[in-house]
């Protein structure tokens, strides 16, 4: 297969390729090199897949698989929030293309009806004193989940599963980065800019959820989203701001 997506009118270049081991450790490997911010690397297929907490990332055929390249001018701790902007992002650019409205789970996931459709990894790290940032998304769009496990089966969805027809990848992943791009622009100016709509959107508030930390775990009640995108949770009869990368989020 292949995918044109020369048309997009940006700067940065985007490279397709039908297979790789990974978007973002491509893309974190090319930084040396100097490539550009914005640098988009696209593909259909990862046999290394990676999720959040180092966890293995399903990444078949009839996926797509996107990761750009960042260089925030930002404070450290602000970085996190690119990770709910880019679901607001993706969540926009598949209401575009397919006309139907996903949900979010805090803070990476995107669902469809409980299941899970999409995962973001946003990973951060220094390069001769400069700060890059490195935003993978994975969505399941054509994948055909009949041959795995049935245990994934009852927890992953497809846009091809929900719309009942084949989904175009290439419109898909064009509207994606237009959207990141977007999201980009208007970020770099207000951190909170999509707050309001990351809010109305996630299903994990109002949940009671497990709190995993390492071994730990703690039964709480989700209340809200925090101004910094930072999950408002009632922990043993106390309210705590839990953090990005801090925890494992798991609804009762």
């Amino acid at each position: 297969m292949s995918m044109d997506l020369s048309s997009l009118k940006r700067t940065a270049p985007v490279v397709y390729k039908p297979c790789v081991t990974s978007t973002n450790t491509i893309i974190k490997g090319l930084v040396p090199s100097g490539i550009a911010e914005g640098f988009t690397l696209v593909a259909e297929k990862q046999t290394a897949g990676r999720g959040r907490m180092g966890r293995s990332f399903e990444s078949p055929e009839g996926g797509l698989y996107l990761s750009m390249l960042f260089f925030p001018k930002c404070a450290p701790e602000d970085i996190s929030t690119l990770t709910p902007c880019a679901a607001v992002a993706v969540r926009r650019a598949i209401e575009k293309v397919c006309g139907i409205s996903v949900d979010i789970k805090w803070p990476n996931d995107l669902l469809i009806d409980g299941k899970k459709l999409c995962g973001i990894l946003t990973e951060s790290s220094v390069y001769l004193g400069r700060r890059f940032v490195v935003v993978g998304i994975g969505i399941n769009v054509n994948t055909d989940f009949s041959v795995f496990p049935e245990e994934l089966q009852k927890i992953a969805v497809s846009l091809c599963e929900k719309t009942g027809e084949t989904v175009g990848i290439e419109r898909l992943a064009a509207a994606i980065i237009g959207e990141l791009d977007t999201m980009y622009s208007l970020w770099t100016e207000n951190r909170k800019y999509c707050l309001d709509e990351y809010r109305s959107a996630c299903v994990t508030v109002g949940c009671d959820i497990v709190i995993i930390c390492g071994e730990e775990r703690k039964n709480a009640r989700s209340l809200g989203i925090g101004e910094d995108f930072s999950l408002i949770a009632e922990v043993d009869g106390q309210i705590r701001n839990v953090s990005f990368g801090e925890v494992s989020i798991r609804k009762i």
